[in-house]
């Protein structure tokens, strides 16, 4: 947080105390310590969103690629060698997943038909099942691209319970065998490929960090240590922990000052104790389990690639991205209603992003409500 500067009001005065924060003139309002009961009171700003969970591809060396997109609302995956087609399809919101395989310049033709009526595209390297599919009104729209007479085996399966999206391709045996077991059927080997595919998170990513309940875990004031064992215990740290363990070790401030640790109990909530630790404490005490690092003031573009390459960040918020309501503490201007949640995904083509509460849940919201909250103070700690 940039310099503040309390004005006080002469104790006759009505007029109500004021602050600069990041260059901006807030009210302060009495250091009144929100807690449960704003959180009973509110609702966290929670969005839905279509989710194909994430997929992983080996990287390959190029000859053709061919993109695999996702289409959110359809549920169809699409594949084409054009960068142009992806293109066009990622701005009106289809999901760019990869390079789902490699494909040589010549060999046997694989088909491309389109459905008018369902609005699906399939795929097939049998003329018969080609010519079967434009008597039933399916348009062809030519050869796609190519397949050796062996190499990496491209799977097929259909979904028997879609209108759209029923067949799907992939090279990874560990894809196929999931589909399988929520009810796709396995219809065998639909081509070859000379490569394996890459995966993309430039449109989506979603880590899936664990989420802890502080109330429910007894820990009402521990929001900031919740967040932080979710995203250490992503990356593989101190996994057999409990949140009350963690919590027992949390380093606490001798001064009532959340910037040198943690003020009060973490298993203890009232409104007179600023019950918080702020950024520095925090990587200090995270740094004793994985590599923690206090990256505050970074942008939210930022903290989005930090995500994108596999690492949880630690944000600071409001109770259910609540307005923020400034208190005068005696330590400086704070949030009344300060919370951290764990950043864990986002979906470019939603403009959303996903955090790990410890009071709501895991849920998808609104990036730009998201950015207005945490753009308050702009404190955030990456797991990496």
């Amino acid at each position: 947080m940039s310099e503040q500067e309390v004005v006080q009001q002469k104790p006759e005065s009505q007029e109500k105390q004021t602050a600069e924060i990041n260059g901006e003139v807030v009210e302060l309002e009495p250091p009144v310590k929100e807690g449960q009961e704003e959180a009973n009171a509110t609702q966290a700003p929670k969005e839905e969103v279509n989710q194909d969970g994430s997929r992983v591809f080996r990287a390959a060396s190029s000859t053709i690629q061919l993109y695999r997109l996702y289409n959110p609302n359809s549920g169809e995956h699409f594949y084409t060698q054009t960068t142009g087609e992806r293109d066009n399809l990622r701005k009106v919101g289809w999901r760019y997943e990869g390079i789902g395989w490699v494909a040589p310049a010549s060999g046997n033709p694989v088909y491309r038909l389109y459905n008018p009526n369902a609005g699906d595209h399939h795929y097939t390297l049998n003329a018969n099942e080609r010519d079967h599919l434009k008597k039933k009104g399916w348009r062809y729209e030519g050869v796609s691209w190519y397949s050796p007479k062996t190499g990496i085996p491209l799977y097929r399966l259909y979904n028997p319970n879609a209108r759209t999206g029923t067949h799907h391709y992939t090279t990874t045996a560990s894809e196929r065998d999931h589909l399988k077991k929520v009810g796709w059927r396995y219809e065998g080997i639909a081509w070859y490929a000379v490569g394996n595919g890459q995966q993309s998170y430039e449109d989506y990513r979603l880590l899936g960090v664990k989420n802890y309940n502080q109330y429910a875990l007894g820990a009402p004031s521990g929001c900031e240590g919740a967040s932080l064992l979710q995203a250490l215990q992503y990356k593989g740290k101190i996994t057999n922990w409990s949140l009350r363990s963690f919590l027992n070790t949390i380093p606490k401030s001798p001064n009532g000052n959340p910037n040198n640790g943690f003020v009060g109990s973490p298993f203890i909530e009232n409104a007179w104790t600023y019950s918080a630790i702020y950024p520095a404490p925090l990587t200090t005490w995270g740094k004793k389990y994985g590599n923690v690092q206090n990256v505050s003031g970074s942008s939210v573009n930022t903290l989005i690639n930090e995500v994108k390459n596999g690492n949880p960040v630690v944000t600071w918020v409001t109770i259910n991205f609540q307005p923020i309501r400034w208190g005068n503490w005696n330590f400086g201007p704070a949030a009344n209603n300060n919370h951290a949640v764990t950043l864990d995904g986002y979906n470019k083509a939603g403009n959303q992003v996903h955090v790990s509460d410890p009071i709501s849940g895991s849920y998808w919201l609104s990036r730009t409500t998201f950015e207005n909250i945490y753009n308050a103070r702009k404190y955030a700690v990456v797991v990496r």
